[in-house]
């Protein structure tokens, strides 16, 4: 499990929307994204509050089998895991990315093809709208090994309410 900030950088922003103080690659301004992968297997993404233990430890407690091994960098927030869960951890900060089987390479993959998708293709992902592009990608990413038709017929037995308005559509301004 990792987590990811989803933002642009503050130089590239509007002068009347730069977050003063911000250098580097600092997490002001920028939408948290907590995830989770099992090993060849599936993936759970939910746009968080925050990257604290109140709002992490929940979600995992949710989704996470009590007898499970979890693997994870040294991020605070994870600390308290190991009282649950057999609790494995790469240190980053010394330049350790893989320690035997602990490794959080396969979630850091997911992220990076989600962030190259928003940078490549999508340009603008506003906060409010940030889930729905998280689910789309757990949906890709979940079902990449099925057939076409396959995941077009998952998608129709899943689709659940998911309704966005906008106070004008296209449709509208093209009848008129």
């Amino acid at each position: 499990m990792d987590e990811t900030y989803v933002g642009g950088k503050n130089k590239n922003r509007h002068a009347n929307k730069r977050i003063k103080e911000c250098q580097g690659r600092s997490c002001k301004g920028k939408t948290p994204v907590f995830g989770m992968i099992e090993r060849n297997g599936k993936v759970v993404a939910r746009v968080v509050q925050s990257t604290t233990a109140k709002d992490l430890i929940p979600r995992v407690n949710k989704f996470v089998n009590s007898f499970a091994t979890v693997y994870t960098d040294e991020w605070g927030a994870y600390n308290g895991l190991k009282q649950t869960y057999d609790h494995h951890i790469v240190r980053h900060n010394i330049k350790e990315y893989v320690n035997g089987k602990v490794h959080t390479n396969n979630i850091e993959n997911f992220w990076g093809n989600f962030k190259r998708a928003i940078i490549g293709v999508y340009r603008v992902v506003s906060p409010e709208h940030l889930q729905f592009y998280v689910n789309e990608f757990v949906f890709r990413r979940n079902t990449c090994k099925f057939v076409p038709g396959d995941r077009f017929l998952y998608l129709m037995e899943n689709i659940q309410g998911y309704h966005l308005t906008l106070k004008t559509t296209l449709s509208t301004k093209l009848c008129k």
